[in-house]
């Protein structure tokens, strides 16, 4: 493991010419992994990753919205016989409980202590 003076940050000016020197100035000071070995911060992710993230959720939402409610409005019309007010109602209803869900799980699980 790092000792802190080999971690410490070269002086103002100086340029990172070895691999060595860049290691040692990327790890976050006193965080390690699991096996006790200092983390070094990424090069990768940032913006290009949270774009891809947003990308990914708004294609989920579209599919959710398009996809699941409307087969499910033709599956309660369809093979359940409900008018369609009624099945537009009980899917209005599912959907607000399955959005209101992941809070009260988030409500849950923080008021549990952690060790």
């Amino acid at each position: 493991m790092l000792s802190s003076r080999d971690m410490a940050m070269p002086a103002a000016g100086t340029h990172f010419l070895d691999a060595e020197t860049l290691l040692l100035n990327s790890v976050v000071h006193g965080s390690v992994d699991f096996k006790d070995c200092p983390v070094a911060r990424s090069i990768s992710g940032g913006w290009k990753s949270s774009f891809f993230i947003i990308g990914v959720e708004v294609a989920e939402r579209f599919a959710y919205c398009t996809g699941i409610r409307s087969n499910l409005i033709s599956y309660l019309t369809g093979p359940l016989g409900q008018s369609t007010a009624a099945a537009v109602e009980n899917v209005n209803g599912w959907s607000g409980t399955s959005m209101i869900l992941p809070l009260v799980g988030a409500f849950v699980a923080d008021s549990f202590k952690h060790n």
